[in-house]
């Protein structure tokens, strides 16, 4: 792609600076030299009157006793005054007494030409005229100095000439350079030398505008932030160059290959393409593409992918619904590829709509807290778990298994997992002021909302602000949350204990369930998740990892907690098990925090849960 760059084509030429700097010039060198001959008549006319002063000062003597040979001799000492040609003393009746007349030497033309100039001094005795002195003198040291300063005048300005011209050729060709960098970098990328996004847009409305068939694939590199971060960023650049290569190779020469921004790239099919020729690229994309940077690090890829004109008939429409198409490819799984059809767009709308009203929901009141029990095996309430709640102005209920994922995605978690602490900081304040011992609450906490030292500064601070000490707070964390925090050297998770909280480990056996990990943690709960819970009783294999978890954590010193407790017969094994606390519907629904303060006031009163459960 070529461009073009008006502004050198602009300059002058050389030729044409040349002769412009001289037609500037050409006026000042005049008036400099008429200055300057200005100057030198003023000073020969007071050099030649002062030269004769002195010779009438000496003459006057002479002249009164008319000496004629002294008057000679006085008058010949103006040799030394190459300027005077000659010289006269008068007597007061005007006749010549002594005449001093030079010869006529090799200047003599240029002194014709130069012309002469008369000066005539009274010769003085006792203040009274006794003769005059007249002394005629050449002007031709005049015009020598004045040539000698315009011709130094003239070289200087030469040299000056040449040398902007010297330096404006240089700059042209710096301009010239910077010229072509600058719309270079205006269609392509610097780092992978591919076409940059606005060169790949211009290009994709070309094909739209034709109406041929055509696809746009957008290729997303996963994860590519945590490879940054990780590995360094001359890492990413290594990835991001291998990527750009590899794309290249993959397509055809009619086909355009560009990096859209950061770990983004995208790939225009040019016709012929057919739906079966794009999937085929995708799907090849997706197998070829991974790139192991340095010998251990492997990267993934997923791609979007939307069709011309049966999915959009313009650039921006096109790249939307690849976007969108993406954003499917990275939610079932990532290293894959989805093609667009009009029923993830309204998904997606529909999901944008929602995330907007998550983000005025944050400061409209509309989340809550509500607040799950957990129970001993005596039926007594020993802690609670806070659980998010939206109740929507229009949908009514949206499920926490549907904003809390979104939440997650849109980096909406950090802001949501501070607000659930203002909730629950004003809901203990509620239960104090009725005169009621709240029971320690278990808060969860994603990954999402302490990744950064910056997010993690905010969640101590906030728990300073409010006040929510160890004793009435603890934390729930999944073990992906616990496994991808515990290496970094500023870790959530030794943050936390640092500063006494308690922390469980939620939803045990659904991730890495390592049992290093168990004994380098140390915490101090691990809820066993429900899908291992459910139907325990008639399932002898799910019985014999219950109990093998029990086992260990036992071992660990961690207390069990056994999640979704429903079944009297579950209940039954469980407790055969020894595990040590238990939640579920069969004990408790979640509770408002009006009916956990009942709730609280009736165990204070020496009330039990209904154990084993109904």
């Amino acid at each position: 792609m070529s461009a073009s760059a008006p502004f050198p084509r602009r300059l002058p030429s050389v030729r044409r600076s040349l002769v412009l700097g001289i037609a500037m010039l050409l006026p000042i060198l005049p008036l400099l030299a008429f200055v300057q001959f200005v100057e030198l008549q003023r000073r020969f006319e007071e050099d030649l009157k002062v030269q004769a002063q002195i010779v009438a000062d000496n003459a006057s003597a002479t002249v009164v006793f008319e000496n004629r040979s002294e008057a000679l001799e006085i008058l010949k000492a103006l040799r030394s005054a190459p300027a005077i040609e000659q010289a006269q003393l008068l007597k007061p009746n005007g006749q010549v007494l002594a005449n001093y007349q030079r010869g006529e030497g090799p200047m003599g033309a240029l002194d014709d030409w130069a012309g002469q100039q008369t000066l005539e001094v009274p010769v003085r005795a006792q203040r009274e005229s006794v003769g005059l002195l007249r002394v005629q003198a050449s002007r031709s040291g005049v015009w020598m100095d004045l040539l000698r300063f315009v011709l130094t005048a003239s070289g200087m300005v030469a040299a000056g000439l040449l040398l902007a011209l010297l330096a404006t050729r240089r700059l042209r060709a710096e301009v010239r350079a910077a010229a072509k960098r600058t719309a270079f970098l205006a269609h392509f990328d610097s780092l992978t030398q591919l076409p940059n996004r606005e060169s790949f847009r211009q290009s994709l409305e070309e094909a739209a505008a034709s109406g041929q068939e055509a696809a746009v694939l957008v290729i997303n590199i996963d994860n590519f932030k945590q490879i940054n971060e990780t590995h360094s960023h001359e890492i990413g650049d290594q990835l991001l160059c291998e990527v750009a290569q590899r794309l290249s190779a993959l397509v055809r020469s009619t086909d355009l290959c560009a990096r859209l921004a950061g770990d983004e790239f995208a790939i225009l099919l040019r016709a012929p393409a057919d739906e079966g020729h794009v999937r085929n690229v995708a799907a090849q994309v997706v197998a070829l593409l991974p790139v192991p940077v340095g010998e251990w690090l492997p990267t993934h890829v997923s791609v979007g992918i939307a069709l011309l004109p049966a999915h959009a008939d313009n650039a921006s429409a096109a790249l939307r619904c690849a976007d969108v198409a993406l954003a499917l490819a990275k939610q079932t799984g990532k290293d894959g590829f989805q093609v667009y059809s009009p029923g993830l767009g309204a998904a997606q709308e529909a999901r944008a709509r929602l995330e907007q009203d998550l983000r005025a929901a944050l400061s409209d009141q509309h989340l809550r807290l509500v607040y799950q029990p957990l129970f001993d095996a005596s039926g007594r309430m020993v802690s609670v778990e806070a659980l998010a709640r939206w109740a929507h102005p229009q949908r009514g209920a949206v499920s926490p298994a549907e904003f809390i994922p979104l939440a997650e995605a849109s980096g909406l978690i950090v802001e949501l997992g501070l607000h659930t602490l203002e909730l629950l900081a004003r809901d203990l304040e509620q239960w104090r002021q009725l005169g009621l011992a709240p029971v320690p609450v278990a808060f969860n906490l994603s990954s999402r909302q302490c990744r950064q030292p910056r997010q993690r500064q905010r969640l101590l601070d906030t728990l300073t602000r409010l006040g929510l000490q160890p004793e009435v707070l603890e934390f729930e964390l999944t073990e992906g949350t616990l496994f991808e925090d515990l290496e970094a050297p500023d870790s959530m998770v030794t943050l936390l204990q640092q500063h006494g909280y308690t922390l469980s480990i939620d939803d045990f056996g659904t991730g890495y369930s390592s049992l290093s990990y168990l004994r380098r943690l140390r915490c101090r709960k691990l809820k066993i998740d429900r899908v291992f819970i459910h139907g325990l009783a008639r399932s002898p294999d799910a019985r014999v990892l219950v109990e093998a978890i029990v086992r260990v954590a036992h071992a660990l010193e961690m207390q069990v907690v056994a999640e979704g407790v429903e079944a009297r017969a579950d209940w039954d094994c469980l407790n055969a098990l020894h595990c040590d606390l238990y939640q579920g519907f069969g004990l408790s629904r979640p509770l408002e925090p009006s009916a956990l303060a009942t709730l609280l006031q009736a165990q204070a009163e020496g009330a039990r849960a209904q154990i084993p459960p109904r």
